[in-house]
């Protein structure tokens, strides 16, 4: 029963494409989304960076990414929302939502696919993967704290994953769908899929220090992790594992 706007950094009626150059977007105000398609958005590369109050970006039918380094936090609801599918075939990809019920991968109960690419979602809660349609193996880790690091090693000590995970606000203020997956809001739900990621065992440490190298939000390459504690999961021939 009132006239409101919510503004919207970028937005398209039709279909959206990214296919290239940098592109930094910062909105402040509730409501405030980052890049939003009311139909289906594409990534096929760029380097682009979004900081928003609401949803970082929103598509009503599809989001897919093909390449490029997107990295989309959202303070009070999703890093990425998509009202229906939700496809990554590559680049590099991190989603940070904040607190339970809000994620960092939202596409609800529909079929979020992964074939290629780095993904890190963190948030209360996130989508969990279609193994059905899935040709790269992900993880779910639902143990991760606020600001804490984590370091994922394989059987043969090689680095697969060195993040530092951010701070989540203590509660979601978005309006975003119904939660996908695990998670809660006493701690993050971490999502990670990589093409290093293949049937085996692994170690996962966590509450350590991370040192040197080179970051690209939160998360680092050729660096060092400390201490922590650790624990042990496998990989098996599902493309989705659930770690605790």
């Amino acid at each position: 029963n009132a006239d409101y706007a919510n503004s919207k950094a970028i937005k398209s009626v039709g279909n959206l494409y990214l296919n290239s150059g940098t592109l930094v977007i910062t909105t402040t105000t509730e409501g405030g989304e980052g890049i939003e398609s009311k139909d289906t958005l594409f990534i096929n590369g760029g380097n682009t960076d979004i900081n928003t109050y609401d949803d970082g970006i929103n598509a009503s039918n599809h989001i897919q990414i093909n390449g490029g380094k997107t990295h989309s936090h959202a303070t009070n609801n999703d890093g990425i929302d998509s009202n229906g599918t939700l496809t990554i075939t590559g680049g590099i990809t991190i989603a940070n939502g904040t607190s339970a019920p809000e994620e960092g991968f939202d596409c609800d109960q529909n079929v979020f696919t992964i074939t290629g690419g780095l993904l890190i979602g963190t948030g209360g809660s996130t989508s969990t993967p279609s193994s059905t349609t899935c040709t790269q193996h992900a993880i779910v880790y639902s143990g991760a704290s606020n600001g804490s690091a984590i370091h994922i090693t394989n059987s043969n000590g090689d680095d697969i994953l060195t993040y530092q995970l951010p701070t989540l606000a203590s509660q979601g203020g978005g309006q975003g769908g119904p939660g996908g997956g695990p998670g809660g809001n006493n701690g993050i739900s971490l999502l990670f899929s990589s093409s290093s990621l293949t049937s085996g065992s692994y170690t996962l440490k966590y509450g350590g220090t991370i040192s040197g190298g080179s970051e690209y939000n939160g998360y680092y390459t050729n660096s060092t992790y400390t201490g922590g504690t650790s624990k042990t999961f496998t990989i098996s021939s599902s493309m989705v594992t659930n770690v605790q």
